[in-house]
This record gives structure tokens, C-alpha cells and sequence, in this order.
């Protein structure tokens, strides 16, 4: 019997088609509904990652960047994520200031080009009593003039992508139960446990002859150095490597019980190191913890952030060391602020209102600066109407703190962008170089509030490390500096 023909024929390469994806039937229609809408907002918070836009320069909704208050530094044609772009020199391109109500941290002298510290503008340093005309013709004496407005220039959108710096293969993590079944690697095993068997042959010939061998001091040197970068660190060979125990480990450096005699800045860099695996920190990547965005292939600009997820962040708001080793050394500022030793991505100046300043930076901002090692004059920055700026007020409540009798000393922190006639300043990056106490200031001039503060090394600390074998960045660390650059197309 012949069929009857369909009045309403299908495609006839409905076979062909893929077959629509049904619900599954036991999945509810309103949590399908809150499903899409998740992926929804994942969509638009990675569109907002890298979209940029010309507004006003508000850093209200950057991440790592929201806290800083502007004021009248900062071009008002700047882009809305502007996060922290600089390039792998050791200090940033934009300059930030803190607003006046002082409610937060003074960020009055900006880690650019420049230098922390001060308005964006010539980076020669200014001559002492020199007159410098700004914008609108201002008069800003003892500091550089500031930057034009940008206002009408065209600016070029360029597409972002999240740039990948890490060298290591196995970034590590630790745990406070280390399971002692997991794998690893002999070799890698003998590599780590190298370093209790130079400190072996140094006691034993200390013990022998009277004295250590010279030769062994460098050898356990250069071993500390190339231990900051190993990538195959993890619990299982930390803890089976004993290098953290008090009989056979690192302890022995800087406890030095049996009296080897070991040098001051082998001492520090034991230490450093076992202080950073004993928290957990085993990753030796020199931007941990740090985010990092290129913005366009043709700028080689790039915006570095903290990532929320990295739990080895520390406090930069606190007195003192705050458990960082003289030298200790670190490729951007940001790095810094991630291990407590200043509190600013961009600024010269740490502080809080009540509190006075916790840190310093010294760069060349074009300031009436003078770096003499022990003794530093550092400006502040210029204020208005006689008053003065937030960073300057916060130097002035840690000098009244040294009139008190109870001092609070400022972490001085150098980097690269000092001049290069300064026999202090770092190779690359920037060095922590210990606790001054703000002593005395002088007022260089009345109407804008200027003022240049007199700092002092306190005594009892190790020598500035700037020269010798015990100079920092190491060899090792300039290796890695040049890797990452090349990484991000700064050759």
C-alpha cells in the first residue's frame, strides 16, 4: 500500500543536523536559571578585566590600587585601569597623592619614573633653590614641575592579556601536615641536602685547624644564593632534607653554636631563607603572589595587582623590621608591599594619621634629596597655603616621636632609580637597608610647606649592603629579573 504524502515535508538534511541538547530531567529549572546567570557574571567581571576607558582618573575600582586618593596629581585624562603600570625597573610610571582629610595612608611621593615621592615631571634632580613653574605658572621650589595636562590627546585602545612570568615548572605550596609517603626525586633530594654537608665541612675544619676555610664560606654563600631560586621545592623535601632542623640545618649558620665564625651577610641569608620556608613559602618566584597584565604589544607597559588569593601577604603597617633582613631585595614595589615592607604600590611614604610614617623610599624624584649612606636628608613634598602635605605630616609626627624619648624608627628602602653617581643605590629593583630615626627637619620653603627631614642609621645593624660579595640583588636574582623582562618583551 502506497503511504500517503506529509503535507508538511522536513528538511531533507534534518538527518544531518546535530542533535539539540534537552535538559536533563532531573535538573530543576530555577537552578539552571541561577547556573546561566553565573556564567553570565564571570563573563562581564572578565570583560571588565580588560576593557579601558578614558574617564576620570578613579581608582575607587581597582583592585590593590582603591585606597589611594589622588587629588590634584594625577592628569585628568587618565585611563579608569591605570593598575599600577610600570615597567620591571624597580619603580612605577604613575604618581598618586593621598587626599588631605588623612584618613588613610600617605601616598604623597610616587615610585615612578621619577621616583617615589613626588608629582610626575622632569626626574633631574632640582638644584637647591630652584624655581620651578607647573601648571598655570605655579612656584614649586625644591621640587620638579608639575606634569602638563594631557587633556586632547588621542588615546589608542589596546588590547590586554594576562601575561605569564612564572619560571618555575612546580610552584610549590606547604601544609601543616606534610605527608611524609608523598613522592620525589632522589637527585633533587641530594641537591637540597648539599648545603648541611658545606656546613659540616666548615665545622669540622673550624674545629681542626682553628678557622674556617675561607673558600667554604663562598661556596656556602653561592649555595644560599642559587637555593632562593630552586624549582623543585616541596614539603616532603624540605622536611626529609633536614635543612630546617636545629642540629644539622640552616640554625647552624646563624646560631653559629659551635663558634665556626661565619660571615654577618651568610647569617642574614640563612636566616631570610629558612624564615620563608618555615611560613610556607616555597615558591621562589620573584613575583609570587602578583598578578601581572601587559596592556598592548606596542607600549610594553604592564599593570601588576596582589592577587586576593595569595596568603603570604604581610602587614606593611608596623614598626620596625617587620621581619625583613637587611638587603633583602625585591623586583618592583609591589613586591614590597607584599612582604611587609612598604605599604605603598606607588608612593615614597607609609604612614597613618596618629601613627606617623612606617617607611620610606629613596628615588631620584628631582628633590632636594642628599643620600650619605648613615645620614640621608629626604624631602618631603610640597603642600599648599602653608600647610603641609599628608606625607610630610606623617614625618613630622615620627619626629616629635624621637623629641618624646620613644622613637619609632622608618624602614629605608633604596632603589635603582637613585642616580647613578649614588654609590648606594641597587643594580636592579629595590633593597631594604634598614631603621633611621627621623632626627631633625628644616623648612626649605614656607609657602608650599616644604620640608627636608634629616634621617640616621641606627646603630647596631649590619653594613648597608651595597658593595662586595655580600652586595644585593645577587647575581642569581639579576638572572631572574632579566628572565621575567624577557618574558614580557622588556629585552
Amino acid at each position: 500500500m502506497a503511504e500517503k504524502p506529509n503535507k508538511h515535508p522536513t528538511n531533507q538534511y534534518a538527518s544531518l543536523e546535530p542533535a539539540r541538547k534537552r535538559p536533563r530531567p532531573d535538573m530543576d529549572f530555577q537552578e539552571a536559571i541561577k547556573k546561566a546567570k553565573r556564567e553570565w557574571q564571570k563573563d562581564n567581571a572578565r570583560l571588565a578585566l580588560t576593557t579601558t576607558a578614558t574617564k576620570s582618573p578613579s581608582f575607587a575600582g581597582i583592585p590593590g590600587l582603591g585606597h589611594l586618593n589622588h587629588g590634584d596629581r594625577t592628569p585628568k585624562s587618565e585611563s579608569v585601569e591605570m593598575k599600577h603600570e610600570e615597567e620591571l625597573d624597580g619603580t612605577s610610571v604613575q604618581q598618586r597623592r593621598n587626599s588631605s582629610d588623612g584618613r588613610r595612608t600617605t601616598d604623597i611621593r610616587a615610585g615612578s619614573t621619577p621616583g617615589p615621592g613626588r608629582e610626575t615631571g622632569s626626574s633631574t634632580p632640582t638644584p637647591h633653590g630652584a624655581k620651578n613653574s607647573g601648571k598655570n605658572g605655579s612656584y614649586r621650589p625644591f621640587a620638579p614641575p608639575k606634569k602638563s595636562s594631557r587633556r586632547g590627546q588621542r588615546l589608542v585602545e589596546d588590547k590586554s592579556e594576562i601575561v605569564e612570568t612564572r619560571t618555575t615548572t612546580n610552584p610549590a605550596s606547604f601544609y601543616d601536615n606534610i605527608d611524609m609517603k608523598a613522592k620525589y626525586n632522589r637527585s633533587d633530594l641530594f641537591t637540597m641536602t648539599n648545603i648541611n654537608s658545606s656546613i659540616d665541612r666548615c665545622q669540622k675544619t673550624a674545629e681542626r685547624y682553628g678557622k674556617a676555610d675561607p673558600r667554604d664560606f663562598a661556596s656556602i654563600r653561592k649555595r644560599l644564593h642559587q637555593m632562593e631560586f630552586y624549582d623543585f621545592l616541596s614539603p616532603i623535601i624540605v622536611k626529609k632534607s633536614k635543612v630546617l632542623d636545629d642540629d644539622i640545618g640552616l640554625p647552624q649558620i646563624f646560631y653559629d653554636p659551635k663558634g665556626v665564625g661565619f660571615p654577618w651577610d651568610i647569617k642574614v641569608d640563612a636566616l631570610s631563607l629558612y624564615l620563608r620556608w618555615l611560613k610556607g613559602v616555597l615558591d621562589p618566584h620573584l613575583l609570587r603572589g602578583i598578578e601581572t597584565e601587559r596592556k598592548g604589544t606596542a607600549t610594553k607597559h604592564t599593570g601588576h595587582k596582589l592577587s586576593k588569593d595569595y596568603l603570604g601577604t604581610v602587614s606593611c603597617s608596623v614598626w620596625g623590621e617587620n621581619n625583613l633582613q637587611n638587603g633583602q631585595w625585591w623586583p618592583l614595589q609591589i613586591c614590597a608591599k607584599r612582604d611587609g615592607g612598604h605599604g605603598e604600590i606607588e608612593g615614597g611614604i607609609h604612614g597613618q594619621v596618629g601613627k606617623g610614617a612606617f617607611s620610606v623610599v629613596l628615588s631620584n624624584g628631582g628633590y632636594d634629596d642628599r643620600d650619605e649612606g648613615d645620614r640621608i636628608l629626604y624631602c618631603g613634598t610640597s603642600g599648599s597655603g602653608g600647610e603641609p602635605s599628608a606625607g610630610t605630616s606623617r614625618l613630622l609626627e615620627t619626629y616629635r616621636s624621637y623629641q618624646s624619648g620613644s622613637p619609632h624608627p622608618v624602614r629605608v628602602i633604596r632603589t635603582a632609580k637613585l642616580p647613578k653617581d649614588n654609590p648606594y643605590r641597587p643594580a636592579k629593583g629595590l633593597r631594604y637597608d634598614g631603621l633611621y630615626d627621623v632626627i631633625g627637619y628644616e623648612v626649605l620653603h614656607a609657602e608650599t610647606a616644604m620640608h627636608r627631614f634629616e634621617l640616621r642609621r641606627r646603630a647596631g645593624q649590619d653594613p648597608v649592603r651595597y658593595h662586595g660579595v655580600e652586595a644585593r640583588p645577587t647575581d642569581e636574582e639579576i638572572a631572574e629579573f632579566v628572565k621575567i623582562r624577557g618574558l614580557l618583551g622588556m629585552t
